[in-house]
């Protein structure tokens, strides 16, 4: 895969580091480290911690070779979890943060039509309750984005139905919340809504 057009190291962000790896190992199979550094764009340290992560996980097998004095480790895959790469961090452990918004994104398209609560309660799942506050909020951002429209007229007191916008599925990553008051979209490798804090747009 080749390195063009792969954004600066400093502006990717962290899906996109272990997107970019796993979308190689899955292509490789088999391969040492400097086969994936040579591919993408980013810190070897990166590519280390995230091999790691998926090994003590149960993804990847290693072997250890000696060529002389220097040693080199063969990894190879042996759970292949799909497109979306593994949530792992280096000791093995799953990633849970964000895991509300990716069960929400999950569900939208598949509801059609839904209020704030009918989200919150669709996306939960015995181990992780939503909370209707966080499906609120998501619904919010993601409708400032432009990814969500009112699904018909609102009466008073009445609950608002919401519904996906025409060709705003963009893919399997939820669109993300940032600190900095923006929407990124993952699947899209883009900031698609931030606020504005001072002058005409």
């Amino acid at each position: 895969m080749s390195q063009r057009g792969r954004k600066p190291i400093d502006k990717q962000q962290p899906i996109e580091t272990r997107q970019a790896i796993w979308d190689e190992i899955r292509q490789l199979k088999s391969f040492f480290q400097p086969e994936i550094e040579r591919a993408v764009n980013l810190e070897s340290s990166n590519i280390r911690d995230y091999l790691t992560g998926l090994l003590r996980a149960g993804y990847l097998d290693a072997k250890t070779t000696k060529d002389g004095i220097i040693k080199r480790i063969s990894y190879t895959l042996i759970k292949d979890a799909g497109r979306t790469a593994p949530r792992v961090r280096k000791d093995g452990s799953e990633v849970t943060q964000g895991r509300c918004r990716q069960y929400m994104w999950n569900v939208i398209p598949i509801l059609k039509m839904f209020t704030c609560a009918d989200l919150a309660y669709n996306a939960s799942t015995p181990e992780h309750t939503v909370a209707l506050n966080t499906a609120r909020d998501y619904i919010g951002a993601l409708h400032n984005a432009g990814y969500l429209a009112p699904a018909k007229p609102c009466k008073s007191g009445e609950k608002q139905l919401w519904k996906l916008k025409h060709g705003k599925w963009t893919g399997p990553h939820p669109p993300q919340i940032q600190r900095t008051k923006q929407v990124y979209d993952p699947n899209l490798r883009a900031v698609v809504w931030q606020t504005i804090t001072g002058g005409a747009e």
